[in-house]
């Protein structure tokens, strides 16, 4: 069983709910043992990274295309695993393990806002790009707020930033626009990196000169300032890409 492959994005809709017992995952609207799918040896990320992240496990068998086992619970954050969203990777399977990487005592994250700005003009309901007087220092990944409305931003342009989904309450001309950024000490996860993610992140805290499987961690140090280590523990060309989030990270 090879110890990683080059795919971070195999096929993984619908939810999943693990039994912390019986170590047994099942699917809902899932395809298990698919082609393209989660196939035995591969990492299952249980829940988003933008959202509620419980942590990863290892494969171990696919009993079929809604039920498998995986190791062990070692690097979950222990809380209850029903209905949630999944993501399957190719990752290096030692990975899980590492103390750097687990979801084990990650809580001490952290919240920081990266830019305070304003809207530009209105965006109105339904929109999902909003138009800002100033972009700087911004990162795909990072959290829109104004009044009721937060939603994650997945790219930026020289003036205006793009969301995720679309808004349910209007931004007005002038209002004050927040945008934060996931940090802290236990901020850290495995990363597949292509040749994009490597010309996306040029330039910024993020910069890389190796594709392949990288660790990523972030923290904030005594003087406020966002640092980043990264760490590649495999250097490999022909990385498939797709999960969320995609490098350079939050």
């Amino acid at each position: 069983m090879a110890l990683w492959g080059n795919n971070d994005a195999k096929g993984a809709g619908g939810t999943v709910t693990l039994d912390y017992d019986t170590l047994i995952v099942t699917g809902s609207g899932t395809t298990f043992g698919q082609v393209g799918a989660a196939a035995t040896g591969n990492v299952i990320r249980f829940g988003s990274r933008t959202g509620t992240y419980y942590g990863d496990a290892v494969i171990v068998g696919i009993a079929s295309t809604t039920n498998l086992t995986i190791d062990s619970t070692a690097g979950l954050n222990g809380a209850a695993i029903s209905g949630a969203a999944f993501q399957i990777s190719e990752s290096p399977k030692f990975a899980v393990l590492d103390s750097h990487y687990s979801r084990v005592g990650a809580a001490n994250t952290e919240v920081v806002t990266v830019l305070k700005t304003n809207a530009t003009y209105t965006a109105g309901v339904g929109t999902n790009i909003v138009l800002v007087d100033s972009v700087s220092g911004l990162l795909a990944g990072d959290t829109l707020v104004s009044g009721s409305v937060s939603k994650v931003v997945t790219s930026i342009a020289s003036t205006s930033v793009s969301l995720a989904s679309t808004i349910a309450s209007a931004i007005t001309a002038a209002a004050a626009v927040n945008f934060t950024r996931v940090t802290g000490g236990n901020n850290a996860k495995v990363y597949g990196v292509a040749e994009g993610g490597i010309s996306a992140a040029s330039g910024t805290s993020y910069a890389l000169t190796h594709e392949g499987w990288v660790g990523i961690h972030t923290y904030i140090d005594s003087d406020g300032n966002l640092r980043v280590k990264n760490e590649v523990l495999v250097a490999m060309s022909g990385i498939t890409t797709g999960n969320t989030p995609t490098y350079p990270p939050v």
